[in-house]
C-alpha cells in the first residue's frame, strides 16, 4: 500500500466536499461565512475525518455512509484550532502555514467563526442519513470527546498547567489524553459505529485511537522542538516560551521519540483483530504519525 497516495487521494477527497456542507452564504454578515470558509479551507492534513473513513470501512462499512461524520469532525478540529489560536489562549499567529483566522480577520470573528463551526458540525450530523440508533450513538461519540469530558476540558488544564513547574506525567497524560487523544480516538470509533462495527471491534478501534493519540501529542512536543516551521505549518518553540513542560521536559527527545513509537507498536497490534488487507490503511497511519518529519 502507497501510504502517501492513500492520504492524498482521501485529503483530496474531504477536501473537495468540505464546503457543500456549509448553508449558502447570507446576505449580511458575509465576514462571519469568509471566516469560516477561510478556516476550512487553508490547509490540514484531514487526519481525523481519515481516520474516521478508515475505521469504518476496516469494520466492512462503506465510506459514503461515513462521510458526513468526517465533515462535522473535521469541522469540529477546525474550531478547536481556530479558538486554540485566539490571544486568550495561545496567541499563535500561524496554523496550517496560513495566518491564523483571529490574525487574518480579527478575534471577535474568530470566536464566532469557531462557534459557527462546532453548531455546524452538529446540524450536520443530526441531518446525516444514518439510522436514528447510529446517529444518537455517534452524537453522543463525538459530543463527549469535544466537550468538558474531553478536549473542551484537556485545553482549559493546558491552560492552568502553563507556567508552571510542579505539572507530573500523571498530570500531562491526563491533559493530553483528553485535548489531543479524545477526538482523535472519537474519530476513528465513530467510523466503526457507522460501520456497524461489533463491540469487540469498536474497543479495539478506541485502544487503537487512544494510543496513536498519545503518539501524535509527544511527536507534536518533539516537532515544537526540532521541527521545520516551513513544513509543519506552524510556529515552533512555542512550548517553550509559554513555559510549558511537555513529553520532551519529562523523557528528552529521543526518549520522547522511543514513547511514540513503542505506543503505535501497541496501537498496531490491536488491530489484529480485523483482517489483514483492511487494517493495513490504520496500521500505516499509526506508523505516519511518528514518522513525520522533524
Amino acid at each position: 500500500m502507497d501510504l502517501k497516495r492513500y492520504l492524498e487521494e482521501k485529503k483530496a477527497f474531504i477536501d473537495k466536499v468540505l464546503v457543500d456542507y456549509l448553508p449558502e452564504e447570507p446576505p449580511f454578515g458575509r465576514r462571519l461565512y469568509d471566516a469560516v470558509k477561510y478556516s476550512l479551507t487553508v490547509g490540514g492534513k484531514r487526519l481525523r475525518p481519515i481516520l474516521c473513513l478508515a475505521g469504518c470501512e476496516v469494520v466492512g462499512g462503506e465510506q459514503k455512509d461515513a462521510l458526513p461524520v468526517a465533515v462535522a469532525l473535521e469541522m469540529i478540529h477546525t474550531y478547536s484550532l481556530v479558538h486554540d489560536d485566539l490571544p486568550a489562549m495561545d496567541n499563535d499567529t500561524l496554523r496550517r502555514g496560513h495566518p491564523t483566522t483571529w490574525k487574518n480577520f480579527n478575534e471577535a470573528t474568530a470566536i464566532l467563526a469557531g462557534d459557527a463551526l462546532l453548531n455546524r458540525a452538529f446540524e450536520v450530523l443530526s441531518e446525516c442519513s444514518l439510522d436514528s440508533d447510529l446517529k444518537v450513538k455517534v452524537i453522543s461519540e463525538i459530543g463527549r470527546a469535544a466537550g468538558m469530558l474531553g478536549m473542551v476540558l484537556g485545553q482549559q488544564c493546558d491552560m492552568e498547567a502553563e507556567g508552571r513547574k510542579d505539572v507530573s506525567l500523571k498530570e500531562l497524560e491526563f491533559i493530553h489524553r483528553h485535548k489531543t487523544g479524545a477526538l482523535i480516538t472519537a474519530s476513528v470509533v465513530s467510523g466503526g459505529i457507522v460501520g456497524r462495527g461489533s463491540k469487540e471491534e469498536i474497543e479495539a478501534l478506541r485502544n487503537y485511537g487512544q494510543l496513536i493519540g498519545y503518539a501524535f501529542q509527544i511527536i507534536d512536543d518533539v516537532l515544537d522542538v526540532v521541527g521545520d516551521e516551513s513544513k509543519i505549518g506552524k510556529n515552533v518553540g512555542s512550548d517553550i516560551k509559554k513555559g510549558k513542560i511537555t513529553f520532551v521536559t519529562f523523557y528528552g527527545i529521543e526518549g520522547a521519540k522511543k514513547k511514540a513509537e513503542e505506543a503505535v507498536t501497541r496501537a498496531v497490534k490491536s488491530l489484529e483483530i480485523f483482517e489483514e488487507e483492511k487494517r493495513e490503511p490504520l496500521e500505516r497511519i499509526a506508523c505516519f504519525i511518528v514518522e513525520r518529519e522533524y
